[in-house]
């Protein structure tokens, strides 16, 4: 992450300024020991600074005239420990308007940073979070992973993968928006299922171009109420009268027998009624046989029998 440059400004001005500049008789009162540790108050107005620096290997604390502290070790570590609390406060200023005019807090890492925290952490960030990551991001969650939020969305320049053993989705409005000349593909082995459990609802499904079926096992459908297929084109049924065995196989033994139906519609009550505005034909490769409990009408202005 670039650095803001008021923040490297301030950075270059500790940097440079690191050895106070040379030093003015009877400003400067100086404590220097034969190892070349040295304890340094300065008083000149303007730059008034204290330095504590270490001999040999030059690790230093200053306090300079504008308030600022450093803190160098140029050649090890610097530890912090406390047997209870670590206090940190930054900044007086926010500015929510200007967010660049806000005081901040900057932790420039050259090398890699290890955060072990041994019971809960918790964080809270009052304005907005920015995490930009150049590499792989990893999260590792031994338990629950939980996100609550007002709205939210996930952007996805390359491939975006879920892999879960089971994945639960409960939501008021479901929508997803596949663009064009794109392709969706639900793919599974197993069952599943659609289900719309509320009576006054809708299940709907629309195509502004084909819409294709193929099943090898069985096709069942199941319907309480009414059927109405209003259709604008024409209808073709092909039934190969085979016999089928075992779903979702498709393997077939053989034709049906003569006395088996392949195409079969029967109704409890009522009557079937089928209106045709040009010609209605029947062909028969075999016996034709109309088995009528009562009459049987022939209506038309002419009927040739051969």
């Amino acid at each position: 992450m670039a650095i803001d440059p008021k923040t490297q400004e301030v950075l270059n001005f500790l940097a440079e300024n690191n050895d106070g500049g040379e030093k003015k008789y009877p400003y400067n009162r100086t404590t220097q020991y034969s190892c070349g540790h040295k304890i340094e108050f300065y008083e000149e107005k303007g730059e008034e600074h204290i330095q504590i620096r270490h001999g040999t290997t030059g690790s230093y604390i200053k306090m300079y005239p504008t308030g600022d502290i450093q803190i160098h070790s140029p050649a090890r570590d610097i530890n912090i420990v406390a047997a209870r609390h670590i206090h940190v406060k930054t900044g007086e200023k926010v500015d929510t308007e200007q967010k660049d005019a806000s005081d901040r807090f900057v932790l420039h890492v050259v090398g890699n940073a290890h955060v072990d925290v041994e019971g809960d952490m918790h964080t809270h960030v009052r304005g907005n979070r920015h995490d930009k990551v150049d590499g792989l991001y990893t999260l590792d969650v031994g338990d629950k992973y939980i996100v609550n939020m007002a709205e939210g969305g996930v952007n996805a320049r390359g491939t975006y993968q879920v892999d879960v053993n089971k994945y639960n989705l409960d939501g008021a409005y479901l929508f997803r928006n596949l663009k064009k000349g794109g392709v969706m593909k639900d793919s599974f082995d197993g069952t599943y299922i659609i289900e719309q459990t509320s009576k006054g609802g809708v299940l709907q499904l629309k195509s502004e171009g084909d819409m294709q079926i193929d099943v090898k096992g069985h096709m069942r459908t199941t319907v309480k109420s009414n059927s109405i297929n209003d259709i604008t084109g024409k209808v073709e049924w092909n039934v190969g009268g085979k016999r089928v065995i075992g779903a979702p196989t498709a393997q077939t033994s053989g034709s049906l027998g003569a006395s088996t139906p392949s195409f079969n519609i029967t109704t409890s009550s009522g009557k079937i009624n089928i209106s045709a505005a040009g010609q209605f034909g029947m062909d028969c490769g075999s016996t034709s046989l109309f088995n009528s409990g009562g009459n049987m009408k022939h209506k038309a202005p002419r009927i040739d029998l051969n």
